[in-house]
């Protein structure tokens, strides 16, 4: 207890200014622009380990939501999206599928989540008649 006899708040702990904040998302971002660099163009991009790059773009999201940042996470996801396309994963692109509907449904765009939510239905279809 405090002492007026009350119980600190978890936030009272946690105490982050603007540059603070900024600071830890320098790296996010940086690692962000260069898989958005290494992307954008077609292809299956050059790198050492393909199962490496989608588990770093995927903590890439998951830290980006934990900051609550939902557009960076979406913005990840899609990312991620379109290198398991390319890679033909189809159980990856299934799973960014889902957190980009997610992510867009926290944000109240429905209509978005539904165009997502039948490229999900449409990729879940393929998977299941390549069985």
């Amino acid at each position: 207890p405090g002492p007026e006899g009350e119980r600190p708040e978890a936030r009272d702990g946690i105490r982050c200014s603007l540059s603070s904040d900024s600071a830890l998302c320098r790296p996010l971002d940086e690692a962000f622009s260069l898989w958005k660099q290494l992307l954008e163009h077609p292809g299956v991009p050059g790198v050492r380990s393909p199962e490496q790059s989608v588990s770093s773009l995927q903590l890439l999201a998951a830290l980006y939501r934990l900051q609550g940042k939902p557009i960076q996470a979406l913005e990840s996801f899609l990312l991620l999206r379109s290198l398991c396309q390319r890679l033909g994963d189809n159980l990856g692109t299934a799973n960014s599928l889902c957190q980009i509907t997610r992510i867009l449904l926290q944000l109240e765009c429905p209509s978005q989540a539904q165009v997502f939510l039948e490229e999900l239905e449409l990729c879940l279809g393929e998977d299941e008649g390549s069985e």
